[in-house]
């Protein structure tokens, strides 16, 4: 009984209607439209390419060297900032604190008043740094010029950006002046340079209680 039902349903012929053929091409044709969809690669344009250009150059800054100037809440920024840059890179962070021995005395003399404040900087920057990563150094150089030392240590790591706090002590005519340091650096680093700088007013605000910044300048 089984194989003669067997043998009538082979027998049988496949019925396809009109309907049925109609949604079956509508439908592997959709399906083609959406794989070529999915797999077509955009058009590169001018301004695709210059995008992937400056997003592949930002994540190449991976070694970056922090110089701490000073104690102050531009610095504890600077520090954060470079912090977070590397967290999200996997890169490394070196923190700098440079003593300017000044030209009657050795390099090696000792002051102990420089020191304790060159440790203060590095122990301050490390705990806002430690935060976002834990890939960092520390160092303490001397130098008869810091801005000097500064290039000469991205020169030798070799670093890929060097990020600095200006805080501005010479006013003239009302207009804010970059730090000598800061200014060294900008015009002799080897790498490219972002400044996170204080304006005049923002010094006001400091003292009166508030903070602000101006806006960064990159050189």
């Amino acid at each position: 009984m089984l194989i003669r039902e067997a043998q009538v349903l082979a027998a049988s012929p496949i019925v396809m209607s009109p309907i049925g053929v109609v949604i079956a091409i509508v439908f592997i044709a959709s399906i083609m439209t959406v794989l070529g969809w999915m797999l077509r690669l955009p058009k590169e344009t001018e301004s695709t390419r210059t995008a992937a250009q400056a997003v592949r150059s930002v994540n190449n800054l991976r070694r970056i060297l922090v110089p701490l100037l000073n104690i102050n809440d531009v610095t504890d920024r600077i520090v954060a900032l470079a912090a977070q840059m590397a967290q999200y890179r996997d890169g490394h962070v070196e923190l700098l604190a440079v003593i300017e021995v000044p030209f009657m005395l050795p390099l090696n003399a000792y002051v102990e008043e420089d020191q304790r404040r060159a440790l203060a900087l590095l122990d301050r920057a490390e705990v806002i740094a430690r935060r976002y990563t834990t890939n960092l150094t520390k160092r303490i150089l001397k130098a008869r010029l810091a801005g000097v030392a500064i290039v000469r240590e991205a020169e030798e790591r070799p670093i890929d950006m060097i990020l600095m706090a200006n805080s501005p002590t010479r006013i003239r005519g009302g207009m804010q002046q970059l730090d000598p340091v800061v200014e060294y650096v900008l015009k002799n680093a080897p790498c490219e340079v972002l400044v996170l700088s204080q304006g005049q007013r923002a010094a006001m605000l400091q003292r009166a209680g508030g903070m602000e910044e101006s806006p960064v300048a990159i050189g």
